[in-house]
């Protein structure tokens, strides 16, 4: 018996010598985001338990692969578990690099909301020819250690072995083994969160998220429950702009004059200028799930299910018109579209599949509109969606929009960095000729102008080697953005209590996940969800509401900490 117990063991160490290359590999591709998760949070004793824990599950593991018998079946599953374990160890390295943090549902859905061209801009922009070398090097030395590091030289007869890094493997092993089960409610709580678990359960939340968005036609609430209408405003226009952080821009104190009209506005006391406004996310999707409806981060049930202002305005019988500069459908749609669908009048200047170019400028709305407005209502709302300051920057403006160079940037950075900072600066300056171009189109009218980004923008600032957003890990810059509201003369003639009050509140505090209650406040539309505490411009205003980010207040934590 306990010659056979000898040769079993042999019989296991020898199975795991033969792959030992292999272990190592597939150690280091499941720990390093682990690790830095972890070290990120000062958790350094969870560190050594999850590196323990692994290496227990990577002996198992890899014990179960080497003792299948056919050996092509074999020899398929350890290549696609090395391949698929390298890919999104990279997957989580570049993400780390790319925006501090690890991969998860808000990363997963821009990727597959995302189309051939808008991934040809995220590479051209993230994607130096040095990650190419990385990538290269990367799966180089994996294949030479899982080839060369099988550990033959071990002596099984004598039990004597000349590399001791296998039996260290084995005790570690062991020692994670024993761990496991006395901690194991903390690893069934996710404590041990390996990229693949990570990324498979960031992509079942993403994917069940857009397969939501196939059905909001038949899931979104379609009741209005108007309790009030008084709603007279001929005009209420609404720019929703892209990308755009208030902090790079003139109007708010940039130093380079690249807001030159809306400058002229404000020196007319023709603007409202709200100082302390952000957005609830950082990317588009998930601010669109909250700007147009009465969903906010306290919801308590999926977004869909609220109210959304386009149905609303549309009961109060208003003309709604949705006119977009942006994708009219990725590669499973977008939320964009569906309120569009919902508009009385909706129109792209492109209906851009996945295939198709990419790039029209934001003037290209201008012929949109005149014809909106030949063909308006009694009351009319329009959502004007602009590309505003999206990257790629130097696609966002014509060539004669480009005032400024690298040698205009006043920033101790990289001569790289001046160009992209320059081409973010032009994309503004272009952006502040389409936002007066439309305030232009109605100053005759009895009109009203609100414009706001959907989120804001990180360039570089606090010299940081990050330029975009992403949805986990905002920092301020991404959530900071204008919100600018014009009326006209006759505007102004027909509700003076209505342009004090929004005078009134411009340097109040403000998320925009209740901005539908600000529009409806504004238009004198109440539902029964509207609710005067979240409209910025009435008099039972909460300033004190705290304005939480994933979790994190902005107002205490967010906006102190620099940019990563």
């Amino acid at each position: 018996m306990h010659s056979l117990n000898i040769n079993f063991s042999m019989s296991i160490l020898k199975k795991l010598g033969q792959h030992t290359g292999f272990i190592i590999s597939l150690f280091i591709f499941n720990y390093l985001s682990v690790a830095w998760s972890l070290w990120q949070t000062g958790n350094f004793a969870a560190m050594f338990l999850d590196a323990l824990f692994l290496l227990a599950a990577v002996l198992l593991f890899t014990l179960l692969l080497a003792v299948i018998p056919c050996r092509i079946i074999r020899h398929c599953l350890f290549t696609f578990v090395s391949y698929l374990s390298g890919l999104l160890c990279l997957m989580e390295l570049f993400s780390i690099y790319t925006y501090s943090a690890v991969v998860g549902p808000g990363i997963i859905t821009a990727i597959l909301e995302t189309n051939r061209n808008e991934a040809v801009e995220f590479f051209k922009m993230y994607v130096s020819w040095y990650w190419l070398i990385y990538i290269l090097l990367f799966f180089s030395a994996s294949y030479f250690l899982q080839k060369r590091a099988t550990f033959s030289q071990l002596t099984f007869k004598t039990y004597k072995y000349k590399n001791p890094v296998l039996p260290l493997l084995l005790i570690g092993g062991a020692a994670g083994l024993s761990l496991f089960f006395f901690y194991k409610p903390l690893i069934l709580s996710n404590l041990l969160d390996i990229p693949v678990v990570r990324v498979y359960a960031a992509a079942q939340t993403a994917v069940g998220d857009i397969k939501s968005y196939q059905n909001l036609d038949k899931e979104m609430s379609a009741t209005d429950d108007i309790v009030q209408n008084d709603s007279t405003i001929p005009n209420i226009v609404f720019i929703l702009g892209e990308a755009t952080n208030r902090n790079h821009m003139h109007l708010y104190g940039y130093p380079l004059a690249n807001t030159p009209n809306l400058d002229a506005l404000a020196a007319k006391n023709e603007l409202a200028i709200f100082t302390d406004c952000i957005s609830p996310h950082s990317t588009t999707v998930s601010v669109l799930r909250e700007l147009f409806t009465f969903c906010n981060y306290e919801a308590d049930r999926p977004w869909y299910e609220y109210n959304n202002l386009i149905d609303v305005m549309n009961a109060a019988g208003y003309k709604t018109h949705w006119l977009s500069n942006q994708e009219s459908s990725g590669i499973w749609g977008n939320v964009a579209r569906l309120y569009a669908n919902r508009s009385a009048v909706h129109e792209f200047t492109d209906m851009r599949e996945s295939h198709e170019d990419y790039g029209t400028l934001d003037e290209a709305l201008f012929p949109m509109l005149d014809t909106a407005i030949q063909q308006a209502g009694d009351k009319n709302f329009y959502v004007l969606h602009l590309m505003g300051g999206h990257s790629l920057y130097y696609k966002r403006f014509p060539y004669s929009f480009s005032k400024f160079t690298k040698d205009d940037i006043p920033r101790n950075v990289t001569d790289d960095k001046k160009t992209v900072l320059a081409q973010y600066t032009n994309a503004l300056y272009y952006n502040d000729y389409i936002v007066s171009g439309i305030i232009d189109k109605f100053r005759d009218m009895n009109a009203i102008v609100i414009y706001l980004p959907d989120h804001g923008e990180t360039v570089y600032d606090d010299n940081s080697s990050f330029s975009g957003h992403v949805e986990e890990n905002p920092n301020h810059y991404m959530l900071e953005v204008p919100m600018l509201m014009w009326a006209s003369d006759k505007f102004k003639q027909s509700y003076p209590q209505k342009w004090a009050a929004i005078k009134l509140a411009v340097n109040r505090p403000y998320m925009t996940d209740d901005m539908i209650h600000t529009v409806l406040d504004i238009a004198d539309i109440k539902t029964t969800e509207y609710d005067p505490q979240r409209s910025i411009i009435n008099t039972a205003f909460n300033a004190s509401r705290p304005r939480m980010v994933q979790g994190h207040d902005y107002d205490t934590q967010i906006r102190f900490e620099p940019a990563h």
